[in-house]
């Protein structure tokens, strides 16, 4: 097992030290992620495995631990740099790295300490979107919750929202000239529709306006004349 000084910090260990902690972690189950993942960056960040004369961590990593893959490492290590031990022991390394990973996708500043209280954009049946506290959340509902904010779809948009996102990329393909790398991207945020522009050079600013204005225009009233 690892020991500490006061201030939770790891005290020095040598790579044959980190070796015997992560099996004894690992037949701990669930309950030894946290310490594995503070034990791999323990070694990346001090080249343990470098001064052991391996070309890398992944190298020593690879041939101690098969059953251990490098993305799995990898996401102990990040819960371990973000979140503390008590949390992972609540929670779990696979709902916290979802969690993460929701809350980069979705530009959300994590909870200091305690994560449950965070709230999620669920999708639910039908195409309406639940706000649930991370806590009541399982991780089916985050693995959903993180798709949805990568790429939401119309079918989980608001019908009325849909044909007027429509109605704006209409108009950018008629202001834009094919090619161009403006782009119109949509997501969907506490049961709000959000659209971002992007890629717009500064000398089409003119373009730009002349496009929003269009786009809110109904459709009838641009045929006139």
């Amino acid at each position: 097992m690892i020991e500490t000084n006061g201030s939770n910090t790891l005290l020095e260990l040598t790579l044959v030290q980190v070796r015997d902690s992560i099996r004894s972690y690992l037949a701990q189950g669930n309950a030894g992620h946290y310490s594995i993942g503070r034990l791999y960056n323990y070694t990346v960040t001090n080249e343990l495995a470098e001064k052991e004369g391996f070309a890398s961590a992944q190298e020593f990593f690879s041939q101690n631990f098969k059953e251990l893959a490098q993305s799995t490492l990898s996401r102990y290590g990040a819960v371990a740099r973000q979140f503390t031990e008590e949390s992972c022991r609540k929670y779990g390394v696979a709902k916290l790295a979802s969690l993460s990973t929701y809350a980069k996708v979705a530009e959300l500043q994590l909870l200091s300490g305690d994560v449950g209280g965070m709230p999620i954009d669920v999708p639910q049946d039908g195409g309406t979107v639940a706000s649930k506290p991370f806590a009541e959340c399982s991780l089916e509902d985050l693995l959903k919750a993180v798709k949805h904010k990568r790429n939401p779809s119309k079918a989980t948009m608001p019908a009325p929202d849909a044909a007027r996102v429509d109605f704006m990329r209409e108009s950018f393909s008629r202001h834009f000239a094919q090619g161009a790398r403006v782009q119109l991207k949509t997501s969907l945020q506490g049961g709000k529709t959000l659209l971002t522009i992007q890629g717009v050079p500064l000398d089409d600013m003119e373009k730009l306006a002349e496009a929003l204005l269009d786009g809110l225009q109904p459709r009838l009233v641009r045929t006139v004349g």
